[in-house]
């Protein structure tokens, strides 16, 4: 029977129980995001019913459980995928600015634990704890302003910043007290020792050609800027008088020298005035800085290192007053203008760098730690890189060896900033020792040195460049890995193929030969101070290894190299007086090449060493150093020497025990000088106890700390070994 077919308003009404169930919808199925877990393993359909969905309950009576991780469409997903991008972003932010805010070693280090541990996070945390990030103030609150103001450098009257640290309050308002500003124009009158503007020009052209490019104390395009126009915020008459003074020893013109037939008066009216200067006004300034960097070393050059490192002292001191060693832009500093942001970069690391090399040429520790410094290395420039370069042409100067070259005056810096922290951090060890000192951290600082050498970038290799301050690069870092090893001339390394003799002989070999280049084309009338304390450093091996031919060759021409140098720089003179001096105190037959150099030495070339106290010191007779008949090799030269009324006979052939007590173990060749690697009668806080932390009688902790006396017949101390190959030293 057909059931008839009502009308719409004529169908019964819902039963009261179905007035719950939802209203039908359309028959298209409601698309689901994500099926519960049951349902996607028996590939059934489920409405995504929650918290079951009908197909568990009514058809299979299973529990229903669902993934909520598995739907990144729900808002819960999105809120954990978005916490965690925000994280792995807040670790790599911290990773980043660790980077930029650490030196050049300790970016070394993340770098290596981000290529061993791919956890970002457990990296960012220990950075964290280890590494001084770039603070975010929060003005918001007054303990947030009071730590912007005091992490902010103070302004005084004449616009120059000075830097308090957090101990201190002295920042907190503007200085007032200043010294008073003589009244002098600049505009008028750069220096009153001359009105010869020609010869003014002449001494900076020396300069700008021969000693900036390695020793970068200031940026010669502002310098030159402020200087045309007169103004006085690069360029002043305290820096003018302080270059001029030193561009004098690079001049062979009578007008250059206060007495035309001595050459060691030099620069005098220029310095003279310069030092007036600075008693005048002893307010501090970028440029003072410059000029008393600049005023040390030409009294070094001049022979008189103790007013030279003063200077020097007083220079890095006031580079701290003025924080040039901190980032600005870590410190919420926004007054200084990125040209002199810039600016104090090349300052200070100019300095840092000069200041690094007194600390090895003279023994002692350098005034500033690297680890105190948040500077990064100044800006690579390719308008400044690219300018050329070619000798400046005067009286007795060679022509190019070529064509012009690029100067790369701010990659050098750069690289020799790089090289200086490394040594500045060797003469911490050395001189200021913090912990026991082993072979393995000597062969850590060794690769340091050669990591450094083979990052050198291509335009700065010898085989592409011939830039005389690239030459003097070179030759720096082969003497401070000689300045590295010297010290252990006597041991052996255990467990290592390194041979601290081997590595001496070749550095001191790479100099020469780079000096012979260094020769070739330009001459040696006009070189860097540094090249004359390379020279003596180097010879010392050389002196150590006669009669060996090269070694006589390289000795011999060593000293009329420094008797060459001598005329620009009297401490060449006194350079002189020690590797004579030295031959001397240790009866060494010198070959006849070498007596001949020696032989041409006038007695006023050689400066008298100075009193004792001071660096290079007459060498007195030590129980060391003590003459005794003609010594031939290295290995009688460094070996105790039996006394003449001992019985040679008694002396077994392979000694079985070491050759010396263990206060030979470390050599000099200068005793009485606080060097720390030389044990004198009474411990002091640079002796070699401090260093090694051991009783001197305490042959296994030698041992353990991987050092071994070389016996007579030990191979170490035989003949010179010589590699074809720098990197087999």
């Amino acid at each position: 029977m057909v059931r008839p077919i009502l009308p719409k308003e004529e169908q019964g009404e819902s039963p009261p129980e179905l007035d719950s169930v939802p209203e039908a919808r359309s028959s298209k199925r409601r698309c689901v995001s994500s099926a519960c877990i049951p349902c996607r393993k028996r590939k059934s359909k489920c409405d995504g019913g929650t918290p079951s969905c009908s197909t568990c309950t009514a058809v299979y009576h299973t529990e229903c459980v669902y993934d909520i991780d598995s739907d990144h469409r729900r808002k819960g997903a999105l809120k954990r995928d978005i916490e965690t991008l925000r994280e792995r972003n807040g670790a790599l932010g911290i990773i980043v600015a660790s980077i930029r805010s650490s030196s050049e070693v300790e970016v070394a280090d993340i770098v290596q634990q981000i290529r061993a541990d791919e956890n970002l996070e457990a990296i960012a945390e220990s950075l964290k704890r280890s590494v001084t990030l770039p603070g975010r103030s929060d003005s918001q609150t007054l303990e947030g302003e009071f730590s912007d103001l005091m992490g902010k450098p103070s302004l005084d009257d004449s616009g120059e910043t000075r830097h308090y640290g957090h101990s201190s309050n002295l920042g907190l308002v503007p200085h007032e007290d200043a010294l008073p500003l003589r009244n002098n124009n600049p505009s008028e009158s750069w220096t009153r020792a001359t009105q010869d503007a020609e010869f003014v020009g002449h001494l900076m052209g020396l300069y700008f050609c021969w000693q900036h490019p390695f020793y970068v104390l200031f940026s010669k395009e502002c310098f030159l800027h402020d200087m045309a126009r007169g103004r006085s915020k690069y360029c002043s008459p305290l820096l003018v008088n302080a270059l001029l003074a030193a561009a004098c020893a690079y001049s062979d013109r009578p007008e250059a020298r206060t007495n035309p037939n001595d050459p060691k008066t030099a620069g005098d009216q220029f310095f003279a005035e310069a030092r007036r200067l600075l008693f005048e006004n002893e307010n501090s300034s970028l440029t003072a800085v410059q000029a008393l960097a600049l005023m040390g070393s030409r009294e070094a050059s001049c022979g008189r290192d103790s007013s030279g490192f003063q200077y020097a002292g007083r220079c890095i001191r006031m580079a701290l007053e003025l924080g040039l060693h901190l980032c600005f832009k870590t410190a919420g500093n926004s007054d200084l203008s990125p040209t002199e942001i810039e600016v104090r970069k090349i300052t200070f690391w100019g300095c840092f760098t000069l200041d690094t090399a007194w600390a090895i040429c003279i023994g002692r520790i350098s005034q500033l730690p690297r680890t105190a410094i948040s500077l990064e290395k100044p800006t690579i420039v390719d308008a400044i890189e690219y300018k050329p370069w070619k000798p400046y042409v005067d009286f007795n100067v060679p022509g190019a060896p070529g064509s012009e070259e690029p100067s790369h005056t701010h990659r050098i810096l750069r690289q020799l900033s790089l090289l200086s922290e490394i040594v500045n951090d060797t003469v911490y060890m050395f001189y200021a020792p913090r912990e026991r000192f082993t072979s393995k951290r000597l062969l850590d600082f060794y690769a340091r040195y050669t990591r450094w050498y083979k990052a050198l970038p291509e335009c700065l290799k010898l085989d592409k460049t011939s830039l005389p301050q690239v030459l003097c690069l070179h030759m720096y870092y082969h003497t401070v890995v000689l300045h590295l090893f010297r010290p252990f001339l006597k041991v052996h390394l255990l467990d290592s193929s390194v041979s601290p003799r081997g590595i001496c002989t070749k550095s001191a070999e790479n100099v020469s030969s780079i000096i012979d280049t260094y020769r070739n084309y330009y001459g040696l009338r006009r070189v860097c101070l540094l090249m004359a304390h390379i020279l003596l450093s180097s010879s010392t091996v050389h002196l150590l290894n006669l009669p060996n031919p090269s070694a006589t060759h390289d000795l011999a021409q060593g000293i009329r190299d420094l008797k060459e140098m001598s005329i620009n720089h009297a401490f060449a003179g006194r350079c002189l007086r020690i590797i004579i001096s030295l031959g001397q105190k240790w009866g060494i037959s010198l070959p006849a090449e070498v007596q001949q150099a020696t032989a041409a030495v006038s007695p006023e070339t050689m400066l008298p060493s100075p009193t004792s106290g001071q660096f290079f010191t007459p060498l007195r007779n030590s129980p060391q150093l003590q003459p005794h008949q003609r010594r031939h090799s290295v290995t009688e030269m460094v070996l105790p020497t039996p006394s003449p009324s001992s019985n040679t006979a008694s002396v077994p052939s392979a000694p079985s025990a070491p050759a010396a007590n263990p206060t030979d173990l470390f050599w000099s060749p200068f005793p009485y000088q606080s060097m720390p690697l030389q044990v004198n009668p009474q411990s002091g806080p640079m002796d070699i106890t401090a260093m090694l932390d051991v009783q001197l009688s305490d042959w296994e902790r030698f041992n353990r700390d991987g050092f071994k006396m070389a016996s007579v017949n030990d191979p170490v101390l035989g003949q010179p070994i010589f590699y074809e190959d720098w990197a087999q030293a």
